[in-house]
């Protein structure tokens, strides 16, 4: 039973994740290792170890029996940066937020080539941490849990652009759970439909924007 639930290609590739050689290793030998294999992972599982390396983050939000969100709470300030409408790949890496250990960057900038479809978009990236101890991340969104096992996030972050000497309130374009393994991702529509029905604002705009971003949260997961 062993021998067939476990290839020599597997478990090769696991030997690897854990620091073992078996570049030469004879099949007697191999079954014999099977049972080590397998113990590892059984230990990997239980400690929680093996949940963090595939699931990263989500395997601390996920876990409501020892973790909690008491004790996240609102980021106060605001944020601000500029985005260069002539080179929109040239904005993406720039950081909004960055305190060391959390960072909010920009993931994207696109022109729809549509207001229909929103014309100028922005994304940013939210980068926690996580470990068997625990989960943080700043972000624009706020995850919480609406009963034991069920989950939801909001977006709480607010962003207005000042173009041309003039303030535009942007709307919020989309937002993801933990969709990454150190974090989630949210964005806005830059300028409103108004402004390209009115004209102020084309589909072709050359110059440099202001961001400004607040309301970010930052969401804590604890032991409880």
């Amino acid at each position: 039973m062993i021998k067939n639930a476990c290839s020599q290609g597997f478990c090769i590739h696991i030997a690897g994740l854990l620091g073992l050689k078996l570049m030469k290793t004879k099949p007697k030998t191999l079954v014999l290792f099977l049972p080590v294999v397998i113990v590892i992972l059984i230990l990997l599982w239980l400690t929680g170890l093996l949940g963090i390396w595939t699931k990263g983050m989500s395997y601390v939000a996920d876990n409501t029996k020892h973790f909690n969100l008491d004790k996240s709470h609102s980021v106060e300030g605001e944020y601000t940066m500029e985005i260069d409408l002539s080179n929109l790949k040239n904005n993406v890496g720039k950081d909004l937020y960055n305190d060391g250990t959390h960072r909010i960057y920009v993931s994207s900038v696109k022109n729809t080539g549509s207001i229909n479809s929103g014309g100028y978009t922005i994304y940013f990236r939210s980068d926690g941490r996580y470990s068997l101890n625990g989960a943080t991340l700043v972000s624009g969104i706020q995850h919480t849990r609406t009963d034991e096992n069920l989950f939801t996030y909001d977006m709480m972050a607010k962003m207005s652009a000042e173009y041309n000497g003039k303030s535009y309130n942007s709307s919020v374009s989309g937002t993801s759970g933990l969709n990454y393994k150190d974090g989630d991702e949210f964005g806005f529509y830059i300028f409103p439909t108004e402004s390209y029905e009115t004209n102020e604002i084309s589909l072709e705009e050359r110059g440099v924007l202001v961001l400004t971003v607040k309301n970010l949260y930052k969401n804590i997961w604890s032991k409880n």
